[in-house]
């Protein structure tokens, strides 16, 4: 009887090998299409409408929610994948073989030539330079001594917070002759970081480059959002980046303090998801306290969270619900 049900199992394999092999030609010939059209290859509401489709679909067999999201998931990304055939003529360099350097490469190599290199080595000169590097003088360093070679080049940095050194790599960009336009990830080291978000700055000297640069991204995966100015960026990134590690922070204290490991088996559903969150942060505390630091604008929103707890202590406390949270 085992035999038999295996090798029943056997041909639905096989035939679930064919119609995924399928499914994914016929992506291949949407990615296409989309590059005709001019369509970014994520689709976010479609993929949302497949996964729901998938749930539902598989949940009347009995198979539970994260599985089918799982499956779906890895059916959606290797069609994706696919569609990632559009080579571009652009040789990309990026200086910083570090967590972004790495995933950026990995991920931009798919669609044009990279070259990842460590940020101590000479210098490959590219028609784009990427500096997955810290926001330090050492970056700058980098900059001021290859600058006179940088022209005609776009320069870009992926650092993430972008008022202190913006204007100085905009200044050598005039001076320079090449187009500076800065850049941010948002996220760290990802092996598939197809529909992940990277934010794009212009500068005075961006000119048509940015049009080129948006390309490069879009063309491997990424959504991309345009800022107007790196204070706007930083503000943002003030509420999202540095108030989600100081409420992480805060959280992981309160635990320590109360006995609390963050293993502990009374996790709900929800704070596991959170905790998995707190120790991709605590596994880089270099990268909050550089936030924090370089942030303008961090002290004045961690103020404002202050202000906001006690608030939002005051409103659960009372009958009314709480703005924006409530029924």
């Amino acid at each position: 009887m085992l035999s038999e049900l295996r090798r029943s199992i056997d041909a639905i394999d096989e035939e679930l090998i064919r119609l995924i092999g399928e499914r994914v030609r016929l992506a291949a010939e949407v990615g296409r299409v989309k590059r005709g059209l001019g369509l970014p290859i994520v689709d976010d509401y479609r993929e949302r409408e497949v996964i729901a489709k998938w749930i539902e679909g598989l949940g009347k067999f009995g198979v539970d929610l994260e599985s089918a999201i799982g499956i779906a998931q890895s059916i959606i990304g290797a069609s994706t994948k696919v569609q990632l055939t559009n080579k571009l003529d652009i040789r990309v360099a990026i200086v910083g073989s570090g967590r972004v350097g790495r995933t950026m490469a990995k991920a931009l190599g798919r669609v044009t030539n990279v070259i990842l290199q460590g940020h101590s080595e000479e210098l490959v000169l590219g028609d784009v330079i990427m500096l997955a590097t810290r926001p330090t003088s050492d970056s700058l360093g980098i900059i001021t001594k290859y600058s006179s070679r940088f022209r005609g080049s776009v320069v870009m940095d992926l650092f993430s917070v972008k008022t202190p050194i913006f204007r100085l790599i905009e200044n050598e960009s005039l001076r320079s002759g090449f187009h500076y336009i800065s850049a941010h990830p948002l996220f760290g080291e990802l092996g598939n970081p197809i529909g992940e978000t990277v934010v794009l700055i212009p500068s005075r000297t961006s000119g048509d480059r940015l049009d080129m640069v948006r390309e490069l991204f879009t063309s491997a995966g990424f959504n991309v959002v345009v800022l107007g100015s790196p204070e706007e960026h930083d503000r943002l990134m003030a509420y999202i980046q540095v108030a989600h590690h100081v409420l992480l922070l805060t959280l992981y204290r309160a635990m320590r303090r109360a006995g609390i490991d963050l293993n502990t088996p009374l996790a709900t559903h929800s704070l596991r998801y959170t905790l998995k969150a707190l120790e991709r942060v605590l596994e880089q505390p270099e990268v909050s306290n550089e936030l924090f630091r370089l942030n303008p604008y961090s002290k004045s929103v961690a103020g404002e969270l202050g202000d906001l707890l006690k608030e939002v202590v005051r409103e659960l406390d009372g009958d009314n619900a709480i703005g924006g949270v409530g029924p």
